[in-house]
């Protein structure tokens, strides 16, 4: 019996597909590993397993946003699963090893106090939020850090303007972490 989702590993590169998502059509996504807490997809394929068309019903029942979630969490479950191996294929260089609960609770119950530390968490939250949920970043961050959803935003405006989070060019939900939100990140 053939898996519905394949990972492949090779350095920076991970191709995740999905065999049945599509009647006789392979899904395939290609992800790039941009820094150690992010990837990007860079491509996006669907291919033919017996040269049969792809109609245009089925291109329009395709969810992009939701296969690329449902990928990364193929590709966090695989990190989980087999952290040596993971590391070993990818040489180190996605190691997303934030104890994500541990600092969450931390910035609820207001006990970071370096604010350049708090600046780079929050960063990091925002993007790894935006990716996951989509909708309404601030609302979750709001719930998920028990403060108020103006702050919230506050919060956001400040992470860009003082450059601990980029515009994304290239379509990463959320931004792309700068080299002072990883520098932050990697101290902790």
């Amino acid at each position: 019996m053939k898996k519905n989702v394949d990972i492949l590993i090779n350095d920076m590169k991970i191709e995740v597909h999905f065999n049945k998502e599509l009647t006789n059509h392979k899904i395939l996504l290609k992800f790039e590993i941009i820094n150690p807490y992010q990837l990007i997809c860079t491509d996006f394929e669907i291919h033919s397993k017996n040269k049969s068309e792809l109609s245009s019903t089925q291109l329009r029942n395709i969810n992009t946003h939701t296969l690329i979630k449902r990928s990364i969490k193929a590709i966090e479950s695989y990190k989980k699963i087999d952290p040596k191996d993971f590391k070993i294929k990818t040489k180190g260089m996605y190691e997303d090893n934030i104890q994500y609960s541990k600092y969450i609770k931390q910035i609820k119950d207001r006990k970071i106090s370096d604010r350049k530390i708090l600046l780079s968490l929050y960063a990091y939250f925002y993007q790894k939020e935006s990716r996951n949920y989509g909708e309404n970043t601030s609302k979750r961050l709001s719930h998920l850090l028990k403060y108020s959803e103006s702050y919230i935003k506050n919060l956001t405006k400040e992470i860009f303007n003082n450059d601990y989070i980029k515009n994304s060019t290239k379509g990463i939900s959320g931004g792309i972490l700068t080299k002072k939100t990883l520098k932050y990140l990697n101290s902790l």
